[in-house]
């Protein structure tokens, strides 16, 4: 192909490529929404899981020029969890802190067994464009895109972070943001170590 032919091909690829993403969005919330979203959970290590996820994470770290770092405890954390699901959650909220960063920016994911307690506490914190406080509390609706992060990117549904929510709550645990604009955004979110704590069936929340 000549250059005007390959630069046609590569941009009708790459729309291709956001407009899939968005119909597999809408059919998992489909299936989420009608209970059939279909968890299968076993019994795996939280910090091996969550260092594969991010070692998958690196080529788009390296796209948008973000260094990656993984604060890991020194022992194991022992929990009932489905891969797939979570690996789902946990990859969306590190693409969106690198996508929505700032050149040169860092992306910081840690874990850590909550003292006291039967969770696990993770964190995905970046150096980015932050939310405004306004819209902080909208965050995981279905289709809301901070202002700001629309002005940055004109990319996105709006439906990541629905799902996210969504999946971790079924995982029986929780999650909130923390922000400062201009200065980045912190994602938390905890997960059981006892099994018992897991919800026995998906309950859906749109707030």
């Amino acid at each position: 192909l000549n250059a005007d032919s390959k630069m046609l091909v590569e941009t009708g690829d790459l729309a291709a490529e956001k407009l899939l993403q968005i119909v597999n969005d809408l059919l998992d919330i489909a299936k989420m929404e009608g209970g059939k979203f279909g968890y299968e959970f076993q019994t795996g290590n939280l910090v091996a899981f969550l260092d594969s996820v991010i070692q998958g994470a690196k080529p788009l770290a390296k796209q948008y020029n973000i260094e990656l770092f993984f604060d890991a405890p020194s022992e194991p954390i022992p929990l009932d969890f489905d891969a797939q699901k979570l690996g789902v959650a946990v990859s969306n909220l590190i693409d969106n802190a690198v996508k929505y960063n700032v050149p040169n920016g860092t992306v910081t994911l840690a874990a850590r067994q909550m003292p006291d307690k039967p969770y696990a506490l993770v964190t995905v914190k970046d150096t980015g464009v932050g939310v405004p406080p306004e819209a902080l509390g909208k965050l995981f609706t279905k289709f809301f895109r901070a202002e700001n992060v629309q002005k940055f990117s004109t990319e996105g549904s709006g439906l990541g972070l629905y799902l996210v929510k969504n999946i971790i709550n079924r995982h029986g645990g929780q999650i909130w943001a923390e922000s400062e604009l201009n200065r980045g955004t912190t994602f938390s979110f905890t997960l059981p170590t006892d099994p018992s704590l897991i919800p026995k069936k998906e309950v859906i929340e749109e707030e």
